[in-house]
């Protein structure tokens, strides 16, 4: 039988493997090899992709945003700015994300904060988990990789807090403090979307608290 795969947004293609981990458990991973790839991914499980392209399996997550708030997400998104901005649904979230290469969805300026916001959190991160050496290596890698492929940062996301009456908390990306998002309200996503979206890529985005 044919190997299981999927092809990201990138055109690069990944097989699924079963392996078996030090606990004894046997976990689902995506691979460029086909080297040993399984035919089938298990019942329950889902191949996930990023906006950034990358892919992993996980277990499935039903999608609670409806797809008329999805649609009112996407046309308001358009009528700002078509195609700076993409929209990541994931289970009971809406994240917006924007092109850091953009100049017209970010200053140059505001880009420049983004970019080196995002880039000290990771390395504080890495430096936590692995030796001097290897945070090198990954920031190496990572600005090579930055280079070839256009990188998106989250900036908004809407979070479903009450299926019935369809109220949504609005939160906006942090770059210092313990969280990494921080909660402005609770509204309809109609209110919210009217109230929120127009200030991606000003100056009175980092006003919201």
């Amino acid at each position: 039988m044919e190997p299981f795969s999927y092809t990201n947004k990138h055109g690069a293609t990944y097989y699924l493997h079963s392996v078996r981990g030090t606990d004894g458990r046997t976990y689902h991973v995506m691979r460029t090899s086909d080297n040993g790839a399984v035919s089938r991914l298990p019942q329950g499980f889902e191949v996930r992709e990023t906006v950034h392209g990358h892919v992993a399996v996980r277990r499935v997550r039903p999608k609670q945003i409806t797809p008329l708030e999805e649609r009112l997400l996407h046309t308001s998104m358009e009528n700002l700015r078509p195609f700076a901005y993409l929209l990541d649904v994931d289970g009971k979230s809406a994240t917006v994300y924007a092109s850091a290469k953009d100049r017209k969805c970010f200053q140059e300026s505001l880009d420049a904060e983004f970019a080196d916001g995002f880039a000290d959190a990771l390395d504080k991160a890495l430096a936590k988990r692995y030796s001097p050496e290897l945070v090198d290596m990954f920031r190496a890698r990572r600005k090579e990789k930055n280079a070839k492929r256009p990188q998106y940062y989250p900036l908004l996301r809407f979070v479903l807090t009450d299926k019935r009456e369809r109220r949504f908390a609005v939160e906006r990306v942090c770059f210092s403090g313990e969280s990494s998002w921080i909660r402005l309200e609770i509204l309809p996503l109609s209110a919210a979307v009217m109230k929120y979206l127009p200030h991606l890529g000003r100056d009175s985005f980092f006003d919201l608290i």
